[in-house]
C-alpha cells in the first residue's frame, strides 16, 4: 500500500480530519521519508524524539532502526492511532503533548545520544530551533521546516535573508541542506515549499559570555538598515564614540551592516564591548 492510500486508509479507519490550525501536513513521499532515515544515521544506542508523529508513517521507521523513539504528538486522535497501530514496538513511546513543552521540560543526559527528527509546525519552527539549539543533551536534528525558514538559516555573510536566527543558529550548530521537499509531497498539500536540513550541535563555542553576544547580534539586527556604530550605540545604550573606537581596535569597519557580518565577526565585537 502506497503512502498515500495508507495515511487516507488510517483516517477514514480512525475517522480523522487534519486541522489546518495545527498545521497537520503528512508526509507521503517515501523517498524523502528513506532520506530522513539516512540522514539521522541511528543505531541502537540512540534516542530519538520525534516531532510530531501523525499517522506514524516515519515513527515506525525510526523505531525499527534506534533503540528508544519517543513520539510526541499534540493531537488526540492522531496519540490514539499511534498507539494501537504501532503497539508491537517495545521500544517506543508516544507522548500525547506539545512538543515545545516536552522538550524545555524533560531533561536527557549527554551520554543517550538524543537525536530530533520530524516535521516542524511551521509557526513555531524558528523559536524552537533557536531554544533546542542551545540544548545540551541534542547531538542533532533533522528537520523538515519552511523552505523560507531554511534559507533564513543558510544565507551567508551579504544576504538579506541573514538575520538574527541566521546568526545565532550558526553559532550554536553546522546547518546543510538535505533536500528540498515541494508541496505535493504532503497531504493536504501546504501552500509553501519546504527543506529537510540536518543540524549539528558545535562541540566548541568561541564566546565567553553568550549572553553579551545574543545582546550585540540582537541589537545590531534590530536597526539592521542603521551602520553598525549606529545601531550599538542604539540598542546597547553605549556612546558612539566608544563602539567606533573599540570597532576600529579589532578591525571591523563601523559603517557595515548587520547582515554583511560573519559568526567570528560578532564575537569579536561582543568581547571588545
Amino acid at each position: 500500500m502506497k503512502l498515500k492510500e495508507k495515511t487516507e486508509y488510517l483516517w477514514e479507519k480512525y475517522n480523522f480530519t487534519p486541522k489546518k490550525e495545527l498545521g497537520q501536513n503528512f508526509l507521503i513521499d517515501p523517498g524523502i521519508v528513506d532520506r530522513i532515515i539516512e540522514s539521522s544515521k541511528l543505531t541502537k544506542a540512540d534516542t530519538v524524539v520525534e516531532v510530531g508523529a501523525g499517522t506514524g508513517v516515519l515513527t515506525e521507521r525510526l523505531a525499527k532502526s534506534a533503540g528508544k523513539v519517543i513520539g510526541v504528538e499534540i493531537d488526540e486522535k492522531l496519540c490514539q492511532i499511534l498507539k494501537e497501530e504501532l503497539a508491537d514496538y517495545d521500544n517506543l513511546k508516544i507522548i500525547c503533548g506539545d512538543i515545545e513543552q516536552f522538550c524545555f521540560q524533560k531533561r536527557f543526559t549527554q551520554s543517550q545520544s538524543v537525536k530530533i527528527v520530524g516535521n516542524l509546525p511551521y509557526q513555531i519552527a524558528s523559536s524552537f530551533l533557536l531554544n533546542l539549539a542551545r540544548k545540551e543533551w541534542i547531538k542533532f536534528m533533522v528537520v523538515m521546516v519552511q523552505r523560507e525558514v531554511a534559507e533564513k538559516l543558510l544565507a551567508r555573510p551579504g544576504e538579506k535573508k541573514r538575520g538574527t536566527l541566521t546568526v545565532l543558529m550558526n553559532y550554536y550548530t553546522i546547518i546543510n541542506r538535505v533536500i528540498n521537499a515541494p508541496p505535493q509531497v504532503f497531504i493536504p498539500a501546504p501552500k509553501v515549499a519546504s527543506s529537510l536540513i540536518r543540524i549539528d550541535r558545535k562541540e566548541n563555542r568561541l564566546a565567553k559570555n553568550e549572553d553579551r553576544f545574543m545582546s550585540v547580534v540582537k541589537g545590531a539586527f534590530r536597526l539592521r538598515r542603521k551602520m553598525l556604530v549606529n545601531a550599538l550605540s542604539s540598542e546597547l545604550g553605549k556612546d558612539k564614540t566608544l563602539i567606533k573606537e573599540r570597532l576600529n581596535r579589532i578591525g571591523i569597519d563601523g559603517k557595515r551592516r548587520a547582515e554583511d557580518l560573519t559568526v567570528e565577526e560578532f564575537v569579536r565585537i561582543s568581547e571588545a564591548l
